[in-house]
């Protein structure tokens, strides 16, 4: 007996997700919403694809699709909700239309780096406060890749102080861009697909998209001259793979078992390779005449003071996004008296 969930309104039989049995594979057709030929991205849905199909004996086969190819980006995760599609491979921030809370489920603004992030992901109660947030919506998440500090975005211009981002038409992920609305841009959401032709064409002046091995794999050195550290809005941010309910429970448990040992072994060896590259990254910027700046101790005041502010008026209107955020800030006092007493830096 073979169960198929169908892509409603898609024309691509490719989006099925077959259920079968008498020996046959289970076959999850993953929507991205990262470019796949992206460093980091790449590599981790390929391990993820590689080594579940090898460590179930290819009983279950995920297949990756490039972003568009059986959704659009910005719909990808309500469809994965829908039911339409199965899968998706992305980060909560996603889905923050539904609910402010996702975004503290992507990354926190002056918040956790990736060891701590981990630390409350998995022992400090945020995974299961994250499940319980997707259930909601019918999809079960699956931690599988964090990333170290992004840089803060690229610019055509020095920004010398808080004036200068006042009607900047700016490219900005998540809560950071909440932050950068209220000291005055113009944010604007953008694909990353779509980044390079909107600097290039003036629907945006600057833009921001992840860590410099991916920035210049976008190509963003070729559009801004200066690129600016450190990523105060996404100290770390997490990646996961999303199923829909009853793609989920199709599956037997050694099979959880197998998918969520994976996502652990593809986001340990993440951090490596993602720490490991950037030196050189940022070495191929300098050379292409990019002008790498840090922001001043006084702008980081402002952009903490600020975050400061928009959390405190999310957490007035929203009830999840108050009881996440809580959570994470009693994790972190805690953490903080280790980390002060046990670190040298």
């Amino acid at each position: 007996m073979i169960r198929l969930w169908a892509i409603a309104g898609l024309a691509v039989t490719a989006s099925l997700a077959t259920f079968a049995f008498a020996n046959a594979a289970t076959v999850i057709h993953v929507a991205s919403t990262f470019p796949m030929s992206m460093p980091l991205f790449s590599e981790a849905a390929s391990r993820l694809s590689d080594q579940v199909d090898s460590l179930t004996d290819g009983e279950v086969k995920l297949i990756f699709h490039v972003p568009g190819d059986l959704a659009p980006v910005s719909d990808t995760m309500n469809r994965v909700s829908s039911g339409e599609i199965v899968a998706a491979w992305s980060t909560a921030g996603q889905f923050a239309g539904h609910d402010s809370a996702f975004e503290l489920l992507s990354s926190i603004p002056f918040g956790p780096g990736t060891v701590e992030y981990m630390a409350w992901l998995f022992e400090g109660g945020g995974l299961s406060l994250s499940r319980e947030l997707f259930a909601n919506y019918g999809i079960h998440n699956v931690p599988c890749l964090v990333l170290p500090p992004e840089g803060a975005g690229w610019f055509s211009k020095e920004i010398r102080s808080a004036d200068d981002l006042k009607g900047l038409r700016i490219r900005f992920f998540g809560l950071g861009g909440r932050v950068l609305t209220r000291l005055g841009a113009n944010v604007v959401q953008t694909p990353p697909g779509e980044i390079i032709d909107a600097i290039k064409s003036g629907k945006i002046e600057a833009a921001e998209y992840s860590l410099p091995s991916m920035d210049l794999a976008l190509g963003l050195q070729n559009v801004a001259k200066y690129y600016y550290f450190p990523g105060w809005h996404q100290p770390s941010t997490l990646y996961e793979l999303y199923f829909g309910e009853a793609t989920w429970r199709g599956l037997t448990d050694k099979q959880h078992e197998t998918i969520e040992t994976v996502c652990a072994a593809v986001m340990r060896d993440g951090i490596g390779q993602a720490e490991a590259m950037q030196t050189d990254a940022l070495d191929e910027i300098k050379k292409s005449g990019v002008k790498l700046r840090r922001w001043s101790p006084d702008l980081l005041l402002t952009f903490e003071a600020a975050w400061s502010a928009v959390a405190e008026e999310e957490m007035g209107t929203n009830p999840r996004f108050k009881e996440i955020y809580q959570s994470y800030e009693r994790f972190r006092n805690n953490y903080g008296f280790w980390k002060r007493f046990s670190y040298l830096r």
